[in-house]
């Protein structure tokens, strides 16, 4: 999820106070949109069952609580089918029981909502503190096994019994639904996954080939050569010590930067690349235009290297009298908090990475050489334990690789839907079907998880075709 991974992370800002890492997710934060939060919650209730703390050990006799939403207000009956949306690194909110794809093909199949909590995220912790021992049960395996038992204790109740299921997801929820399928082949009939990528893959510079190609796609040479331009500056002005000085005022930090430290210039340089990944993954057509148009403008500043800090101060909300500061250390702090970003990074460290290095293929952002793997993994040792080293988040990627299949996935009747622009299609299928029973469908100048909000004025035709696809192919389903 993105989140995050990656979106990967936004920064609270304050006058002469340390930033805060408000998420470090999968790729996206899976907040309902705008206008599904202004619906009336009146149809969506909250509930909570238990779940075993361990599936895989009968002797450990420890529970937990996990929360789920429902909304029966399509439901035709016993036996009417079941849609459930998996949450994944996140809080799950009511907004998403109310509108959008699922929502329709609820609708159109008189269908009985459900809106799973993943274990650890949001209401459903399990411990206090989220110290490394606390947190080996948060894994796959486990997560899988969850929604296991939660359908099989559903379909006890009579008016279930007979009733189909389908699993939607997005983000690494698009992950859990395609494993699911192949781990749980009896439980559901088929699931649709938005936006997965089901590669674990530690050294992740794609993601950032792919933010440059959408701004490429969608605003042309003369776009790329603002960002360019801006951050070669930045990166020259780092070797003098009146560069250093402009940088500072350009970028509105609050205090100079430790230029001889590697890590605290791993974090500056993710204020950099995460805003312009954030606007990526969040993007909608016509969206990277207007940053675009921007650019050309003058809109964010004048010399290269203004309109790239005036950019990350326009799209991260930074009031005109706060500034950013950049301190390693208190980056670090920020993780050591019972929280879904500390909850994620351990995911990350233990079973997939998705790091999001820089890459040296010709990007805008290969200056930004301190993006590294071992500043990610730096963290994963720093907040957790040593012995989460490069060789132990590999072992974890290679894991869940060998598990699933990596982008070789035994599975049927899953739908698998990309958005070319998103990022995260790198560690996707997007260029062919998963099998003959699981279409493959990636559409230009979408993003994360496109396919799972409602219509909107700015969708393009192909956009709208694909979740009226995925709609009819669930319906078949069912039928």
């Amino acid at each position: 999820m993105i989140i995050f991974l990656l979106f990967l992370s936004v920064f609270s800002p304050s006058w002469a106070k340390e930033p805060r890492l408000v998420e470090m997710s999968l790729g996206i934060d899976m907040k309902p949109p705008e206008e599904f939060s202004r619906l009336p919650a009146r149809n969506v209730n909250t509930a909570w069952t238990t779940m075993p703390l361990d599936h895989f050990d009968h002797q450990n006799p420890t529970n937990f609580s996990m929360r789920f939403m429902f909304n029966e207000q399509f439901f035709g009956g016993d036996g009417y089918p079941i849609f459930i949306l998996v949450g994944g690194e996140w809080d799950i909110l009511p907004g998403w029981l109310m509108a959008g794809n699922m929502f329709e093909m609820a609708r159109e199949n008189k269908g009985y909502q459900v809106y799973t909590e993943h274990r650890y995220y949001g209401a459903s912790k399990i411990f206090a503190n989220f110290t490394a021992e606390n947190l080996r049960f948060l894994n796959i395996d486990q997560a899988l096994a969850d929604l296991a038992y939660f359908i099989t204790d559903m379909k006890k109740q009579p008016r279930f019994a007979d009733s189909k299921v389908i699993l939607y997801g997005g983000s690494y929820a698009a992950n859990m639904v395609m494993w699911f399928k192949m781990r749980y082949p009896h439980l559901v009939v088929g699931t649709v996954a938005s936006s997965g990528p089901i590669l674990a893959k530690v050294d992740f510079f794609e993601y950032l080939e792919v933010v440059h190609e959408a701004f490429w796609l969608e605003g042309g040479e003369q776009c790329i050569a603002h960002i360019r331009q801006g951050i070669e500056e930045t990166v020259a002005s780092m070797q003098t010590e009146e560069g250093r000085r402009r940088l500072e005022q350009a970028y509105r930090l609050c205090e100079p930067l430790n230029y001889d430290n590697v890590y605290d210039l791993g974090q500056f340089s993710g204020l950099i690349s995460w805003t312009f990944s954030t606007s990526v993954q969040q993007a909608f057509p016509g969206s990277l235009i207007s940053i675009c148009n921007n650019f050309n403008d003058n809109t964010y500043g004048s010399t290269p290297m203004e309109k790239i800090g005036g950019y990350i101060a326009r799209i991260r909300n930074l009031s005109s009298n706060s500034c950013w500061q950049i301190n390693y250390q208190s980056f670090l702090d920020s993780y050591m908090l019972p929280t879904n970003s500390r909850a994620w990074y351990y995911q990350t460290c233990t079973e997939y990475g998705f790091y999001q290095t820089a890459p040296t293929s010709g990007t805008v952002f290969d200056g930004l050489k301190w993006l590294s793997l071992d500043f990610y993994v730096d963290i994963c040792k720093k907040i957790f334990d040593e012995r989460f080293d490069e060789a132990f988040v590999k072992a974890g990627a290679d894991r869940v690789n060998l598990v699933f299949g990596a982008l070789a996935p035994e599975v049927k009747n899953t739908i698998n839907i990309h958005g070319y622009i998103d990022p995260w299609r790198a560690l996707g299928v997007y260029k062919e079907d998963v099998s003959d029973t699981s279409p493959t469908y990636t559409v230009d100048r979408a993003s994360h998880c496109f396919d799972m909000r409602a219509w909107s004025s700015s969708d393009t035709i192909a956009m709208t075709a694909v979740q009226q696809r995925a709609r009819r192919i669930v319906t078949s389903w069912l039928s």
